[in-house]
């Protein structure tokens, strides 16, 4: 995989969600895990990273691919795929952490879910944005999502 672009540049946003995704990824790793220490800490540190990368693609990414027609449909199957996780979330928020082996099958299917999502976005929806946006349009969608996220923080801790 080549990597692209000036670092003076606002970052390319396929770069900086491959990085977030792989943040995302080992943090449900390490509490998919039974026996993890300070798991609250952690899963709300897991939300902080996630539920901006969401807001973000929502607002900032997935408007600009329901315009393209070859990609209305996979777009609409991403929005649906946060709905699920969102959902998934909100129910592991109101299980108790201290009933371990539910919790963690709980946040297992919260990492299935979001490992499919992953590898929709990385195998699909990426390489389609690389053919059809230049360099500038995909740096001024990066900018455009780290806005959205960072309107979105105070959601992610509101909880």
């Amino acid at each position: 995989m080549q990597e692209g672009g000036s670092d003076r540049m606002a970052q390319n946003i396929i770069d900086t969600l491959k990085q977030e995704h792989r943040m995302v990824l080992s943090q449900l790793s390490e509490l998919s895990s039974k026996g993890v220490s300070d798991r609250g800490r952690k899963y709300d540190a897991l939300k902080q990273n996630l539920v901006p990368h969401l807001v973000g693609e929502e607002k900032a990414l997935y408007p600009r691919l329901e315009k393209e027609a070859d990609m209305r449909d996979t777009t609409l199957e991403a929005i649906e795929e946060h709905n699920a996780v969102k959902m998934l979330l909100n129910q592991l928020d109101r299980a108790a952490i201290s009933e371990e082996a539910n919790w963690v099958a709980k946040l297992i299917v919260i990492q299935e879910n979001v490992k499919h999502h992953i590898n929709e976005e990385e195998e699909r929806i990426f390489p389609q944005m690389q053919q059809k946006m230049d360099s500038n349009e995909l740096s001024s969608l990066g900018s455009r999502y780290e806005e959205e996220k960072r309107s979105a923080i105070p959601v992610a801790t509101a909880e």
